[in-house]
């Protein structure tokens, strides 16, 4: 995954710290990324308790792309924008597979079922927005032997699953997180 040095200078500081992380952990290894910089797709809860949980009406400004998104929330268009742009400089499908509040949906939150990408080809950037969930993944290591991962991501901060890996989270009730997913191109 080369980037050419003009495409560099000019991206978004968050768009270059996960190119960076990408580059590390991309068919290799889970991993967490603590960002130095927002994504302006995800608005992040910094700790307050309450949290708005409700889908938006999708009603919001599309030209308003430079503005974030109040805490907990997510902007369509700028999460169309972020995945458009990781698209292009990964040579990726990229695209917003669902955006999930543990606990608000009846089997979802504490101890949740282990589960997998249907077809196990696609990788995943979960990024938390609210709250804090605990993440277990399983699945086989560069060395062909399974491994395991553990984890708890807070507000701000992405989880790399590779394809393949199942995973599990336990998170406190309004605990909310995007996934991301992300495949080579036909795939």
């Amino acid at each position: 995954m080369d980037m050419p040095d003009e495409a560099w200078e000019r991206e978004a500081p968050h768009l270059r710290e996960i190119l960076l992380f990408l580059s590390v952990h991309l068919g290799r290894a889970p991993g967490v990324l603590w960002p130095e910089y927002d994504n302006p797709a995800f608005g992040v809860d910094d700790g307050d308790d309450t949290i708005d949980t409700e889908e938006g009406d999708g009603a919001e400004d599309a030209d308003d792309a430079g503005a974030g998104s109040a805490a907990g929330d997510v902007c369509p268009a700028q999460v169309d924008r972020f995945t458009a742009e990781l698209a292009s400089l990964t040579g990726l499908s990229v695209w917003l597979d669902r955006v999930e509040t543990a606990g608000a949906a009846p089997g979802v939150g504490v101890d949740a079922a282990w589960t997998r990408q249907p077809g196990g080809r696609e990788h995943l950037l979960i990024h938390q927005v609210a709250g804090a969930v605990t993440w277990q993944l399983t699945g086989t290591g560069d060395s062909g032997r399974p491994e395991s991962f553990q984890c708890r991501l807070l507000p701000g901060e992405l989880l790399y699953v590779p394809a393949g890996w199942s995973r599990r989270r336990v998170g406190v009730p309004q605990a909310r997180y995007v996934v991301i997913c992300l495949a080579s191109k036909g795939d």
